[in-house]
């Protein structure tokens, strides 16, 4: 009988101490800040005869942040939430986007597109003056497997709040050509979402989701948006590194007290 408490006991302690033991929350791992929610508002114009005709129509989709520098920040989310595909329009009818983005604390900024690539579906936007109260979505330097766990924070039919925004868990199952299948829940406005590892880095760009089974979602492969967002960094983002150079350059020179 001695022993048999003596054992219970034991077992209790242990598990009291294994509780004690910090944990690395999920909280603390995913760059929730670093996405953003993305309007796009097509101004459609046609002319005939001198008489024209305007009218507009938006659609929303989620991105998120990747460089922050002085100036602003870059951040990429789907090509066909960036872009309007011109293909099936009159060649009478102009055609102007205009694309804003929202932080997840609620601030608008304007985004001009840099680059895209429709055959990916990815895109590479830079936002002025996006500086603060966001943060860098960390590439991740290697591939998911098969079974992984992943996260995607987006705003599937638009829905987000302030400080609100859903987040996502699922798994990676393959590929097949430039796409990446993973299983969570998504839907219209996921596209150009951010798709994260169990360490919070970027492994995937949410584009497509399947119909009528929206738990299976199709991404761009890993090392194909890997290689268009480096690519795309160092292309553009060297006359911003400069200015941030020569601001920081300056300010050593003549530091504030």
């Amino acid at each position: 009988m001695f022993k048999t408490i003596s054992m219970i006991v034991l077992i209790a302690s242990l598990i009291s101490c294994g509780a004690l033991k910090p944990s690395l929350s999920v909280h603390n791992i995913l760059p929730r800040e670093g996405y953003v929610f993305i309007k796009k508002t097509v101004n459609l114009k046609k002319c005939t005869k001198n008489v024209c005709e305007s009218g507009s129509m938006a659609s929303v989709g989620s991105g998120f942040v990747v460089k922050i520098t002085y100036r602003g920040a870059f951040v990429a989310t789907a090509a066909h939430v960036c872009t309007t595909d011109k293909e099936d329009l009159l060649d009478s009818v102009t055609v102007t986007d205009i694309i804003k983005v929202e932080t997840l604390d609620g601030r608008w900024h304007d985004a001009e597109v840099l680059e895209y690539d429709r055959e990916l579906d990815a895109c590479l936007m830079f936002v002025r003056d996006l500086t603060d109260g966001v943060e860098e979505v960390i590439l991740s330097d290697k591939a998911p497997k098969e079974g992984d766990k992943v996260y995607n924070i987006a705003s599937p039919y638009g829905i987000h709040y302030n400080q609100v925004v859903p987040i996502f868990e699922g798994r990676y199952f393959g590929e097949i050509g430039k796409k990446a299948f993973y299983s969570f829940n998504a839907a219209p406005g996921s596209s150009g979402s951010m798709i994260l590892n169990e360490k919070g880095e970027l492994i995937g760009l949410l584009h497509s989701v399947y119909y009528k089974m929206y738990t299976v979602v199709v991404s761009v492969r890993y090392s194909n948006l890997i290689q268009f967002l480096r690519r795309g960094l160092i292309k553009h983002a060297t006359s911003h590194t400069r200015e941030e150079e020569k601001y920081n350059s300056y300010h050593d020179r003549f530091p504030k007290y």
